[in-house]
């Protein structure tokens, strides 16, 4: 299938949609989403299953931070959901059906595949939603074994390898060797830590006219800093100028 990447070179993309540090429009919410849509800028989301299968859009993997509450976000139940306030605000945890159903294509999505899993459900049970989406997506992970199934998978999305140094609390050379994998595996577009740059690996895929999007540029200088390096930015905090 052929693969649509334009979108993801020209417009700045809103990390966990447009929010805000007050929490008064929360990170992943319906309501950061919507005003992404207003806005026009693709959205980054994050995606987790949780025990009954349903996939929801959430970064973390337990409530304390989101919701005040230990509770691990993959022993959720989807009733559940609603009681789960986001920041204490009335946005609560959103499924990503609830979202795909919110955008309709309006903008694109750059769907983050939150998972260690080896079973591979939260990626078929994502898969399976998109089906019959219309509208322009992308996938990524920092798991390489998530790009590498999603590669082989019959879709027409593009597929990234997310990734940081701190992925690899450990010697430089085993990210270079990190990165060696991921050329092997031929990702469609690299995701990166603006917090490790400059980066000669970082360099090497751009080279290799792999897309290089930087995350998460949080300040125009920033952004200004680093545009012969990236083709585009995964953003936060606020409105970039191009």
């Amino acid at each position: 299938m052929k693969k649509t990447f334009k979108w993801l070179t020209s417009t700045p993309i809103a990390h966990r949609g447009l929010h805000d540090d007050t929490h008064i429009i929360p990170e992943n919410s319906l309501s950061a989403f919507a005003k992404a849509i207003k806005e026009a800028y693709p959205i980054e989301l994050d995606v987790q299953i949780i025990k009954d299968g349903t996939v929801i859009v959430f970064h973390d993997t337990d409530l304390k931070r989101a919701c005040d509450h230990p509770k691990k976000t993959k022993s959720l139940q989807k009733e559940e959901l609603s009681a789960c306030a986001l920041f204490k605000t009335t946005q609560t945890i959103p499924t990503l059906q609830e979202v795909l159903d919110l955008v309709k294509g309006q903008v694109p999505l750059l769907i983050e595949f939150k998972t260690n899993s080896l079973s591979k459900q939260l990626e078929r049970n994502t898969l399976a939603l998109l089906k019959n989406y219309q509208g322009a997506i992308a996938l990524q992970s920092f798991n390489s074994a998530t790009v590498k199934w999603l590669q082989k998978q019959n879709h027409p999305y593009p597929v990234g390898q997310l990734a940081e140094p701190s992925l690899a609390v450990k010697p430089l050379n085993y990210i270079f060797d990190y990165f060696q994998l991921n050329t092997y595996m031929h990702p469609d577009f690299i995701a990166y830590d603006i917090d490790d740059l400059p980066n000669k690996r970082v360099s090497y895929f751009k080279e290799k006219g792999i897309p290089v999007l930087l995350w998460t540029v949080k300040n125009q200088i920033q952004m200004n800093t680093y545009a012969t390096i990236a083709d585009n930015v995964i953003f936060e905090g606020f409105i970039p100028q191009l």
